[in-house]
């Protein structure tokens, strides 16, 4: 993994998030990182060509500022997983003010069976939660058919610690998380809205 240095090559800044191309042991790495340099999503590529189209790929995903719903479509719906109160509220407001339902979570067990039952778009899981881990969450949810589709973004304190118990999301981000960053994060991992019949 390579560090904010010389190596690091800027693509693209949107938004409060910086894209770049970074060496990796195997190719490259396409990183979005925060406006303090930090990363919350790394994609492997094994050109620079193709870690390029990557990176623009990703670009086109965060133009939009708002998810609206056309006729006959429903709005996006996020899983929010968090049992600390202000927090919950930060991330349900954030995503409802960019057009997207919010259902709150405070356990991860309810989270499961909720996800199961749900079909949400999108999950947003916090490391520490009253039952279980928000690692054990996501395995749960990844080792279930039904669920293992659906993007997770884990969002804590603690990343280090979720990392090394096997967290299985496909995004990381720490706390504090800019506002900016999480909104770009659940855009990206958003999956196209359902239209009803």
């Amino acid at each position: 993994m390579a560090s904010l240095d010389e190596t690091w090559q800027p693509v693209w800044q949107q938004a409060g998030v910086v894209c770049v191309v970074v060496p990796a042991s195997f190719g490259f790495e396409v990183e979005l990182r925060n406006t303090q340099g930090v990363a919350f999503l790394r994609k492997a590529a094994a050109t620079n060509e193709a870690a390029r189209n990557e990176a623009e790929y990703l670009r086109l995903l965060l133009e939009a500022d708002q998810l609206p719903a056309g006729a006959g479509e429903l709005k996006p719906f996020a899983l929010v997983v968090e049992d600390d109160i202000d927090n919950c509220e930060a991330f349900a407001e954030a995503l409802k003010a960019v057009g997207i339902r919010v259902l709150r979570v405070n356990r991860g067990v309810e989270a499961a069976r909720l996800a199961k039952a749900l079909s949400p778009d999108l999950i947003i899981v916090d490391y520490r939660l009253p039952d279980i881990s928000g690692a054990e969450l996501c395995r749960r949810l990844r080792d279930d058919p039904d669920t293992e589709p659906v993007p997770i973004i884990a969002v804590t304190g603690a990343p280090d610690a979720m990392r090394a118990d096997g967290c299985v999301a496909d995004a990381i981000l720490t706390k504090p998380c800019r506002m900016d960053t999480f909104l770009a994060a659940s855009r990206l991992f958003l999956r196209p809205p359902r239209v009803t019949d």
